[in-house]
């Protein structure tokens, strides 16, 4: 399975959402349960948020590189799902060339 990967500024903080809903219901269960960590990389998620088998964490990042951001949802049948995505955090910079042609 390929990691979806997405892009954001260094300095940028946003929210993140994760929504089990059709797999949950598929299943005849529902999410009682989700914690968000930085894997690898940095990055700070903060906001936490479960409603309705929908999970959301604001995560701010503060250095360039990339930051692995696992999620682990444990569900009310103790099945437990991890998702995994990567945050590319980007530091735009201006050219100085002289040279106008």
């Amino acid at each position: 399975m390929k990691v979806q990967s997405w892009p954001q500024y260094k300095g940028e903080a946003w929210t993140y959402t994760i929504d089990w809903t059709v797999t949950a219901g598929r299943l005849g269960t529902s999410v009682s349960s989700v914690v968000w960590s930085v894997d690898s990389g940095s990055a700070t998620i903060s906001g936490e948020a479960l409603a309705s088998n929908v999970a959301s964490a604001l995560i701010t990042t503060s250095q360039s590189g990339c930051a692995m951001i696992k999620v682990v949802a444990t569900l009310a049948d103790g099945q437990i799902d991890i998702h995994y995505f990567k945050v590319q955090v980007s530091e735009p910079n201006c050219s100085t060339s002289t040279n106008r042609y």
